[in-house]
């Protein structure tokens, strides 16, 4: 193999390895919650129910999205805010804001609350149940965290 042929070979390799570097960008954040904690359900109840039925398609650590999207700082928060998501285009186009008056139909029932939308988990029929589950979603917050330029 020629001189030429080997360098052409090495670029090309260096080319693929450089677009298939294990850089990953960074997960996106919202933006701390400023909604006061809804009161009308009980967070530790929510938390469980939470678990059975929302945590299967739902995490809680920026950048660990499953089949939905993380749901840290979701209280309050713009719908389909998260550029590492992709997300429907009825939630995209929604111009919703994640709280009781939005949350409580959507869990109750994700395709009849918006059509078309992604979520597929079954209905949640008790009134009771989702308000748990929203003041659940209410208390979770984290501050984003500073990202200097060598990370």
């Amino acid at each position: 193999m020629s001189m030429r042929m080997k360098c052409q070979l090495g670029g090309m390799l260096l080319a693929v390895l450089s677009l298939s570097a294990c850089e990953k960008p960074p997960a996106d954040y919202r933006a701390p919650v400023s909604l006061p904690e809804y009161t009308q359900g009980d967070a530790d109840r929510g938390a469980i129910i939470y678990g059975d039925a929302c945590a299967q398609c739902h995490q809680l650590t920026p950048g660990l999205n499953k089949k939905g999207p993380q749901l840290m700082n979701i209280y309050g928060a713009a719908a389909a805010q998260l550029a590492d998501y992709d997300y429907s285009e009825a939630l995209s186009n929604s111009g919703w804001v994640w709280d009781a008056k939005t949350l409580d139909p959507y869990i109750a029932d994700a395709e009849k609350a918006l059509p078309g939308s992604k979520m597929l988990s079954d209905p949640m029929p008790d009134a009771s149940e989702r308000a748990d589950v929203i003041a659940y979603l209410s208390t979770l917050r984290a501050a984003a965290p500073v990202v200097t330029e060598d990370e």
